[in-house]
C-alpha cells in the first residue's frame, strides 16, 4: 500500500501544474512575439545604420573626389587654355624640322605667358611648357630647352594624348631636379584649322599640396581615404611607405583591384593588411583617378552593436516583467483548481464526506458547484454500489446464478443489465468449456497413443538407418581401397610405358649406327676398288719396266729386279684387296640381316607400346570411374547420415509430442476440476 502511494505521488510530481502550463503556453507566445519584434527591430536598425554608414562613406568619398576634381581639373584647364593660345599655336605651326624654336617669331611672348602662369600658383605649379612635333623639341618656363636626344613620340603622355585628342593627366613621377613627386597635365595643340596635331602644351604640378588636401578627410575616428592614379599608382595614403606603390603590389582584396580597373563607383567590403574594412571607391571627375574611402570593421558596426546591446537590455527587462506577471496570474488562477483537485482525489479514494469552499464567480466556481451536486448524487448511489459489490463477490466465488433486489434507475440501469448479462454469459461459457474439456481430454489421449506409436516406429527406423550407415561405411572403405589400387596400377603401367619407349629409342639409335657402318663399308669397298686399279697399273708399269730393263742389258739388271719386286707387290696387293672385298661383302650381308631383324624388333616394340598404352588408358578409365564411385559413395554415406540424423530428430520430436500429449491430458483434468467449482 505504501509503495502504491509513493508511485501515485511520483506520478503526481511528474505531471505539469496548471500554473506551469499557463506559464509555458502564455510565455511561449509572448517570447515568440518578443523574439519576432526583436529580430525585426534588429534588422531595421541594422538596415538603417548600415544604410547610414554607406551613405556617409559615399558622401565622404564624393566630397574628397570633388575636392580632388577641382584641384586636378584646375591644372587640366590651365593646360587646355595654353593649347588654344594663338601665340603658342603660331609658334608650333611656324617651327619646322631643324628650326630653333627659341628664334621663332612670338616665342618671347609665349615664354612670358608660361612664366606668368607659374607665378600665379608657384606653390603647386613647377613649370609650364610646350613641345613641337615637327622640330622634336620641348621648351619650359624655367628656360630649359631639350637637346637632340629628346624624342617627342617617346613621352609617356604621347600615346594617350594622340588617342583621346584631349587633356590627360600622367602617372606621378619624381622630378630629377627637385626630387618632388609631380604629375603633368598635357593637352594636344592643333593647327589653325583644328585638324592636325602640331604639338602639346603641358603643366607640371607638384603633389605636395595634395597631401594637405587629403589629410583633411577623416572617415569616422580611424578611417581615411587614399588616391589612385589611372594606372593604379597610389598618389596619396596616410602611410608614407604606401605612396608611389601600385595597388597590385599591396595586400588588398581583389574586388578593390577590379573596381579600380573598371573605373566605376562601388561600395566595397575588403581586407587590407589582414584587417576587414568597408569603403566606397569612386572616380575623380574625368581624370581617370580613383579615390577610395575606408572604415574599420568594428567602427563600421560600432553603432549597430551599441543599438543591439540597448535593445537586448530592453527586451530582457520586458521579458522579466512579463514572466513575473504571468507567474502571479497563473498562481491566482490555479489556487481554486488545486482545491478542486484535492476534493477530486478524496472522491477518487472513496471519501464522499467532503466540503467545497470555492467562492469564485467564474467558470471554476461553476465547476465547484457541479462537483458538489455530483457528490450528493453519489451518496444516493451507495446502495447500488453495495449490492453490485455483493453480486460480484458471488460471481468471484463461482456462483453464477444471481438475483438483484433493488430497482436501478438512470445510468445504473445499465449496470444491472450488464451484471445479468455477465451471469448468463459466464454460465454459457463455463458449460461450453466443460464440454470442450471432455473432447480435448479424449483427443489428448488419442494423440498420446499416436505419438507413442510414432516414437516407436521412428526408433525402429533409426536402428535400421544406423545398420545401413555401418554397411555403407564398409562399402565406402572397400571402394577407397580399390581406388588406391587403381591409382597404383596406373603408376606401374605408366612406368612400363616409359621403359618401353626408352628401349624403342635405343633400338632406333642401334639401327642408325648399323646404317652408318653399312655406309662406311660401302666407302671402304670403293677404296678397295681404287687399290685394285692401282695394282693393275702397277703391274703394267712393272711389265714395261722389265721390258725396258731387258733392252738395257747389263745396265738394266738392277732396274729389272726392282720392277720384278714391284710386280710381286702389286700382285699381293691385288690379292689382299680381293680378300678384303670378299670379307666386307660378307659383313654387308650380315649388316643387312641385322638391319632387317632390328626393323622387325622395332615394329614389335611399337606394337607393344601401343598395346601398353591401350592397357594404360583402360586402367586410367577404371581408376577415374573408381574415384567417381568413391565420391558417389561418400555422398551416399553423407546422405544416409543426414537421414539418420533426421530420423533421430523425428524420434525426439515424437517423444516430445508424446510427453506434451500427456501434459495436455493432465491439464484437461485440472481444467475439469476448476470448472466443477462453478455452480451451473
Amino acid at each position: 500500500m505504501g509503495q502504491k502511494n509513493r508511485k501515485n505521488r511520483k506520478k503526481a510530481h511528474s505531471k505539469r501544474r496548471i500554473a506551469d502550463e499557463i506559464f509555458v503556453q502564455v510565455g511561449e507566445s509572448v517570447l515568440i512575439v518578443f523574439l519576432v519584434v526583436a529580430v525585426v527591430a534588429i534588422f531595421m536598425v541594422q538596415w538603417i545604420i548600415v544604410a547610414s554608414k554607406k551613405s556617409e562613406l559615399a558622401l565622404q568619398s564624393e566630397s574628397a573626389a570633388n575636392q580632388l576634381t577641382g584641384f586636378l581639373e584646375e591644372y587640366a584647364k590651365t593646360s587646355a587654355h595654353l593649347a588654344v593660345n594663338p601665340e603658342i599655336q603660331y609658334v608650333l605651326t611656324e617651327t619646322k624640322a631643324g628650326d630653333n624654336i627659341l628664334e621663332t617669331e612670338k616665342m618671347d611672348t609665349v615664354k612670358q605667358n608660361l612664366v606668368n602662369i607659374v607665378e600665379t600658383d608657384s606653390e603647386n605649379i613647377m613649370t609650364t611648357w610646350i613641345a613641337d612635333m615637327d622640330a622634336n623639341v620641348l621648351t619650359q618656363s624655367d628656360g630649359y630647352t631639350s637637346g637632340d636626344d629628346w624624342e617627342f613620340t617617346e613621352r609617356v603622355w604621347y600615346k594617350p594624348c594622340m588617342e583621346t585628342g584631349s587633356t590627360v593627366l600622367t602617372e606621378p613621377y619624381t622630378d630629377p631636379a627637385s626630387q618632388k613627386v609631380i604629375l603633368s597635365a598635357v593637352t594636344p595643340v592643333y593647327n589653325g584649322t583644328g585638324g592636325e596635331v602640331i604639338g602639346v602644351a603641358g603643366v607640371d604640378v607638384s603633389l605636395d599640396h595634395l597631401d594637405s588636401i587629403m589629410d583633411k578627410y577623416k572617415i569616422g575616428n580611424n578611417g581615411y581615404v587614399f588616391l589612385l592614379s589611372a594606372e593604379g599608382a597610389i598618389l596619396y595614403h596616410p602611410q608614407e611607405e604606401m605612396k608611389q606603390k601600385n595597388i597590385s603590389e599591396i595586400d588588398i582584396s581583389q574586388n578593390v583591384k577590379d573596381t579600380v580597373a573598371s573605373g566605376e563607383e562601388n561600395f566595397l567590403k575588403y581586407k587590407t593588411g589582414g584587417t576587414k574594412k568597408y569603403g566606397v571607391a569612386g572616380p575623380v571627375g574625368k581624370t581617370g583617378y580613383t579615390v577610395i574611402s575606408n572604415m574599420p570593421f568594428l567602427e563600421y558596426y560600432a553603432q549597430l552593436i551599441e543599438m543591439m546591446a540597448a535593445l537586448a537590455v530592453v527586451f530582457i527587462a520586458g521579458i522579466f516583467l512579463i514572466v513575473l506577471n504571468i507567474k502571479k496570474s497563473a498562481a491566482n488562477l490555479s489556487k481554486p483548481i488545486k482545491e478542486l483537485n484535492h476534493i477530486a482525489q478524496q472522491l477518487a479514494a472513496g471519501d464522499l464526506d467532503v466540503q467545497l469552499e470555492i467562492t469564485s464567480e467564474d467558470e471554476i466556481g461553476e465547476l465547484g458547484e457541479s462537483i458538489g451536486k455530483t457528490v450528493a448524487r453519489l451518496k444516493e448511489y451507495i446502495v447500488y454500489i453495495d449490492e453490485t459489490a455483493e453480486v460480484l463477490d458471488r460471481i468471484s466465488g463461482g456462483k453464477l446464478n444471481i438475483e438483484l433486489k433493488n430497482d436501478y434507475v438512470g445510468e445504473f440501469k445499465k449496470i444491472k443489465d450488464a451484471l445479468l448479462n455477465i451471469s448468463a454469459s459466464m454460465h454459457d461459457v463455463m458449460q461450453g468449456i466443460n464440454d470442450s474439456s471432455s473432447q480435448v481430454s479424449i483427443g489428448a489421449s488419442e494423440l498420446a497413443e499416436a505419438s507413442q506409436m510414432l516414437a516407436e516406429g521412428a526408433q525402429t527406423q533409426a536402428d535400421s538407418v544406423k545398420q545401413l550407415a555401418a554397411t555403407t561405411d564398409k562399402v565406402a572403405g572397400q571402394v577407397q581401397e580399390n581406388r588406391r589400387d587403381a591409382e597404383l596400377s596406373v603408376e606401374a603401367t605408366v612406368h612400363v610405358t616409359d621403359m618401353m619407349e626408352k628401349n624403342q629409342d635405343n633400338m632406333k639409335m642401334m639401327m642408325n649406327a648399323m646404317n652408318e657402318i653399312r655406309e662406311t663399308s660401302q666407302k671402304v669397298v670403293g677404296i678397295i676398288q681404287t687399290i685394285e686399279e692401282i695394282a693393275e697399273q702397277t703391274n703394267l708399269l712393272s711389265l714395261n719396266a722389265s721390258i725396258e730393263a731387258a733392252r738395257a742389258g747389263e745396265l738394266g739388271k738392277g732396274f729389272a729386279v726392282v720392277a720384278d719386286e714391284i710386280g710381286k707387290l702389286a700382285s699381293e696387293s691385288s690379292k689382299a684387296a680381293n680378300m678384303t672385298k670378299e670379307l666386307i661383302g660378307v659383313s654387308m650381308e650380315e649388316i643387312n640381316k641385322g638391319n632387317e631383324i632390328a626393323g622387325n624388333v622395332m615394329v614389335s616394340l611399337e606394337k607393344s607400346v601401343d598395346a601398353v598404352n591401350n592397357v594404360n588408358n583402360i586402367i586410367k578409365n577404371t581408376a577415374e570411374k573408381t574415384i567417381l564411385q568413391a565420391e558417389n559413395m561418400e555422398q551416399i554415406r553423407a546422405g544416409i547420415n543426414q537421414i539418420s540424423q533426421g530420423v533421430n530428430d523425428n524420434s525426439a520430436v515424437s517423444e516430445e509430442t508424446y510427453a506434451t500429449s500427456e501434459q495436455l491430458a493432465n491439464q484437461t483434468v485440472v481444467l475439469n476440476e476448476l470448472i466443477n467449482k462453478f455452480e451451473l
